[in-house]
């Protein structure tokens, strides 16, 4: 099965319902049989909150950084975060953590710190974007 290559700009807070319409919209894409290289996804702004391993969700809320991680194993996706606005919002790798002598890094699985010009490559690439 053959799909246009499609960019899922995720910019919304995790705690906000437009966050798992998003995942839900990843996960339908992949389940539907199309490959995981059609589907592109960057996470920006608010939404880089959601590669913070350290949230914590209530039992009655769905905790989307995990959902992420485990599809990012499941299909070999990857989940780029805007390395800018994670460190504004108090996430980070290994490798940033030693730059801005920070104490531990707090990025969960699957996710990577990339510069805007993922983004920029990504937008080239994509034949739709679809903004969460």
């Amino acid at each position: 099965m053959t799909a246009i290559n499609t960019l899922l700009l995720i910019n919304a807070d995790p705690s906000q319902g437009i966050a798992c319409h998003a995942y839900r919209y990843a996960k339908a894409f992949l389940e539907s049989g199309y490959q995981s290289d059609k589907l592109n996804i960057f996470f920006y702004g608010e939404a880089a909150h959601t590669a913070n391993i350290l949230r914590w969700q209530t039992a009655d809320r769905t905790n989307l950084t995990q959902l992420w991680s485990q599809l990012s194993l499941a299909y070999q996706l990857n989940l780029p975060v805007c390395v800018s606005t994670a460190l504004t919002r108090g996430v980070t790798d290994n490798d940033n953590a030693g730059r801005h002598q920070l104490d531990s890094s707090n990025l969960a699985s699957g996710f990577k710190l990339v510069g805007l010009g993922e983004l920029a490559e990504q937008l080239s690439k994509a034949d739709k974007v679809i903004s969460f």
